[in-house]
């Protein structure tokens, strides 16, 4: 009935959401009719595509409709030259289709991706975790006995960068912790008491202040989804990184200390939130990082960004890359700093050079065998 009013639109008015009953209280033109048309057909494809994703068994079905509903206008998109809103799918289990402003900015394009990816650092972590973001990837993360030792670190961990950047929280912020917030543009936990609400409104007046509820175990969605303009990549999400640990292999002569592959495996599920190509520096006894290396186009140059901003830091410290090291160049970089360990995946032409420098050097290095790229 909706679809063949719908198509007869210039003589029936078709309507499928109660907000739209004021906008024919007066004179109804054909621009009105056109619009409800054009909504009632955009709501039946949402509601139909509920109803195949449901029945369908498929991984990669060949027909697909993706269901998004707004959830807000924004404040801008990545530019405030530019427009944009934030939509979300049906029944979403996602923090963000939770997230409630409590204080300051409202959100931009990039504050919203900003905060998803700090989700996804933060989530993995039982203990708890703090992540400050810059530019949808992290210049900071960092676990601690508790929400204010964890993001005392992450912050510490590029002080510099952290600087007007956005925090991600993966449990309650209490009193203690809003105080060791610095100038940051947006914060977002999932939940906040009521002092340290308080406490960050004073802090800064143009903070924004969101809190998104628990973050749940499982995910509703099937897929991991890319779009690139005109199409759109599917893929499973990359979780189970902990399933993974158990195909670590050792290379080098020397093998980790306890102590370095619970460091190790800190790094990797770190440089997991890290776009590629990306190389961090993990403290040799504490759970953060010291250096990250981002979004960089050669691996040497992912590697020398990290070291050199770990400086002291980076001896005895833990070196992480998302993908292979394709020379021996990393290796032997990573050695000038005294870094102890490395995790990197293996299967380059050159891994049995990047081994031998390892060993010369006294570096333990263990091959994940799995990348983690993220773009």
């Amino acid at each position: 009935m909706i679809r063949a009013a719908a198509k007869n639109y210039e003589n029936v008015l078709v309507l499928v959401d109660p907000k739209d009953y004021e906008k024919i209280n007066g004179k109804v033109t054909d621009k009105i009719r056109k619009e409800l048309a054009a909504k009632a057909f955009y709501h039946l494809s949402l509601y139909d595509s509920q109803i195949g994703s449901f029945l369908n068994d498929e991984s990669f079905p060949e027909e697909l409709t993706v269901p998004l509903k707004k959830l807000k206008d924004l404040r801008y998109g990545e530019n405030p030259h530019q427009r944009g809103a934030l939509y979300q799918m049906p029944n979403t289990s996602s923090p963000l289709s939770k997230l409630k402003h409590l204080w300051g900015r409202e959100l931009s394009g990039t504050n919203s991706g900003d905060i998803y990816t700090g989700i996804e650092t933060v989530r993995q972590f039982k203990e708890p975790a703090a992540a400050v973001i810059k530019h949808l990837s992290p210049c900071g993360i960092a676990l601690g006995k508790d929400v204010k030792e964890a993001l005392q670190r992450a912050i510490e961990s590029d002080p510099v960068s952290a600087f007007g950047g956005v925090v991600v929280l993966n449990t309650k912020m209490d009193e203690e912790a809003a105080h060791a917030i610095g100038h940051m543009d947006i914060v977002a936990c999932p939940e906040i008491s009521g002092k340290a609400l308080e406490i960050l409104k004073r802090i800064r007046k143009s903070m924004g202040i969101y809190t998104f509820g628990k973050i749940p175990q499982t995910r509703s969605e099937k897929w991991d989804m890319r779009w690139f303009g005109g199409a759109m990549l599917l893929q499973d999400f990359d979780d189970q990184t902990e399933a993974g640990f158990k195909n670590w292999e050792v290379v080098t002569r020397k093998k980790p200390t306890s102590k370095q592959l619970e460091q190790m495996q800190f790094g990797f599920k770190a440089v997991k939130a890290v776009r590629s190509n990306a190389v961090l520096v993990v403290d040799e006894n504490i759970p953060m990082t010291r250096g990250i290396g981002s979004g960089q186009t050669s691996r040497i140059g992912a590697t020398k960004i990290a070291l050199e901003q770990a400086g002291q830091f980076a001896k005895g410290g833990i070196l992480v890359s998302d993908s292979f090291f394709p020379f021996d160049d990393s290796v032997k970089l990573a050695a000038k700093y005294g870094i102890s360990a490395i995790v990197e995946q293996g299967g380059s032409i050159n891994d049995s050079q990047s081994i031998k420098v390892a060993n010369e050097t006294g570096i333990t290095m263990i091959f994940s065998r799995r990348r983690a790229f993220r773009h």
